[in-house]
């Protein structure tokens, strides 16, 4: 499933940061198995992946009631952003699969992308780094953030009921002129959430 999100962050003295992150979508791997039955009711399950934001606690189910539609959910960090310091968020994703037996799925984080809002230069000045946490509180620590690499960030896998931890950095560097002063960028970033049952090495 994928995952589209937001970090908004207000310059104090040199920008503004628009951090656009998560759209959500599911992704499915399809495979084949046959077994003998007796009779019975047949009952089908979701793959439902919940996402609440780091601090401000707001949550969405990834896909919305529809089945088809990507969620979007905005992340707001933790302090403004200024050259120099950085700003925090995070986003919390549940299994909240209704599926019977093992159902234990993998989150991954897709390479990041910034870019420039209206034309703006800010987007060289800006660094966004990640990191998988146990806990929302790990968010707010410098411990452990390193640039996405190009396969992606991937979580522990998540049981059912069972949660991870996407923890989010987005730094201003300290030598941002001050033309970038109350410029914006987007960073765009992919969630997808994938079954690990029913392939080599799942469940």
């Amino acid at each position: 499933m994928r995952i589209k999100r937001s970090l908004q962050a207000t310059a104090l003295v040199a920008a503004a940061v628009i951090l656009g992150l998560l759209t959500v979508q599911g992704t499915y791997a399809l495979w084949s198995a046959s077994a003998i039955a007796a009779p019975g009711t047949v009952t089908a399950a979701s793959f439902d992946m919940a996402l609440a934001d780091v601090p401000s606690g707001r949550a969405t189910n990834m896909t919305l009631a529809d089945g088809k539609t990507s969620a979007n959910l905005a992340m707001t960090p933790s302090a403004t952003l200024v050259p120099g310091t950085s700003v925090y968020g995070g986003i919390v994703v549940t299994n909240n699969t209704n599926a019977g037996g093992s159902f234990n799925t993998v989150i991954t984080a897709g390479l990041g992308t910034v870019t420039n809002v209206a034309g703006g230069s800010l987007s060289t000045y800006v660094i966004f780094y990640a990191k998988t946490a146990t806990s929302s509180a790990e968010c707010s620590t410098i411990a452990g953030y390193a640039p996405i690499g190009s396969a992606g960030l991937s979580s522990p896998a998540v049981g059912k009921g069972g949660s991870t931890v996407f923890c989010f950095q987005a730094s201003l560097s300290s030598n941002a002129p001050s033309s970038v002063k109350g410029q914006a960028v987007n960073i765009s970033l992919q969630l997808t959430a994938r079954q690990l049952c029913g392939v080599p090495s799942g469940c």
